[in-house]
Order: C-alpha cells, then structure tokens, then sequence
C-alpha cells in the first residue's frame, strides 16, 4: 500500500511540473523557431564536446542571452544529444566505442 502511494505521489508531483503532460505553452514554444535553432546549436555543441573536449561551444550568445525560447531549446538539445551519457560502460560494448568482437573472451 505504502508503494501505491509513493507512485501516486510522485506521478502527481510529476504532472504538476509539467515532465508528464506539458502545458499547451510550453507544447507551443517547442515550435517556435528560436527553440528548434537553439536545439540545433545545443545539439552541435554536444555532440562536437562529446568528440573533442576542448572544442568551442556552439551558441548564439545573443540569442541565449534574450530568447528564453531560444535558450530552453539549447539546454534541450545538448541534453539530448549527449552520446556519453547514455552509454553504459559497466558492461563490455556498453561504451561510445562499438565491440568490433562481440562474444569474444577477454583474458
């Protein structure tokens, strides 16, 4: 019982945020261009840092600066597109790096 309550909890919690079910605003601003161009660059700046650390970020600062839409896009793309994040490298083939030899024993 105590489980069925923690899940309902955390799924109203949830909803209230707006990470279950988003407004209609925030639906809409998803569409607008700023965002889809600020995705863009939040995603080119993830995956160039993802294959080189030192690289520069791509990013129109002034946009960043007074587009909110813009700037949400941004944070969403590189979130997105992060590669080393969503590798597990805890098992063999897990990482960025594909196993050439799957199934074969390592000594």
């Amino acid at each position: 019982m105590f489980r069925i309550c923690v899940a309902a909890a955390a799924a109203l919690s949830l909803a209230g945020c707006g990470i279950v079910f988003p407004s209609a605003h925030s639906r809409a601003s998803r569409n607008t261009p700023g965002f889809k161009a600020g995705y863009t660059d939040g995603c080119a700046s993830a995956t160039i840092q993802d294959t080189n650390y030192r690289a520069d970020t791509v990013r129109d600062e002034q946009s960043y600066a007074s587009d909110k839409n813009y700037r949400a896009g941004w944070s969403s793309g590189f979130t997105n597109c992060r590669t080393n994040l969503t590798h597990d490298t805890t098992i063999p083939g897990g990482g960025p790096i594909p196993d050439n030899n799957p199934g074969a024993q390592r000594h």
